[in-house]
């Protein structure tokens, strides 16, 4: 894991901030199948894919998984509210593959705010682009019919389609398996 020399020269990082940052993370591995975070577990890391796909999940009234998002290479993993308000968790966090990723503590977290202002900064500006994130996804399913959806899903997210079940993705666009099935035969 790198940082981005964007990220570092728009907040002002040193080298010394970016060693002390990269200090602060350590590897984890984890099997398919294995959890990151489980629901009621307060989330003690952020972690960063360098290898692997995770997912986040939820379950609904009726016990079915609703898929609410995907962790390819390159992406961060938080419960954003779990992590910063040290509540436990709602979601569910799992490795579809064998997966491998950075991951920093809280502790250390709160350490890089304390040393490191521009983190402050930083993580603020993620917390917006995430919210950012929720809210276009939010009006896709308003605003979209399934296969708009689903083509969407297609046209964003091409790589995963052959890395996680169409049961999975069914549930990250808010369909049931058998809608899916219709909906590729269509396309």
């Amino acid at each position: 894991m790198k940082i981005d020399e964007n990220i570092a020269r728009h907040y002002n990082l040193t080298e010394e901030d970016i060693a002390l940052t990269m200090s602060g993370y350590v590897p984890m591995k984890l099997k398919a199948n294995d959890f990151f975070l489980q629901e009621g577990e307060v989330a003690d890391y952020i972690g960063f894919v360098t290898k692997g796909l995770l997912r986040s999940y939820v379950y609904d009234d009726f016990a079915n998984e609703i898929t609410s998002d995907f962790f390819p290479e390159n992406t961060l993993i938080i419960s954003f509210d779990s992590f910063n308000n040290r509540v436990p968790a709602k979601e569910y966090i799992k490795a579809i593959e064998d997966s491998e990723l950075m991951v920093i503590s809280y502790e250390k977290q709160k350490e890089l705010y304390q040393k490191i202002p521009a983190w402050n900064l930083i993580c603020r500006d993620l917390a917006d682009y995430k919210s950012r994130e929720m809210i276009e996804r939010a009006k896709k399913f308003q605003m979209m019919s399934a296969t708009e959806r689903y083509q969407n899903f297609c046209t964003e997210h091409p790589d995963l389609l052959q890395r996680t079940t169409l049961g999975t993705i069914a549930s990250y666009i808010g369909v049931d398996i058998a809608t899916l099935s219709r909906i590729r035969k269509k396309i």
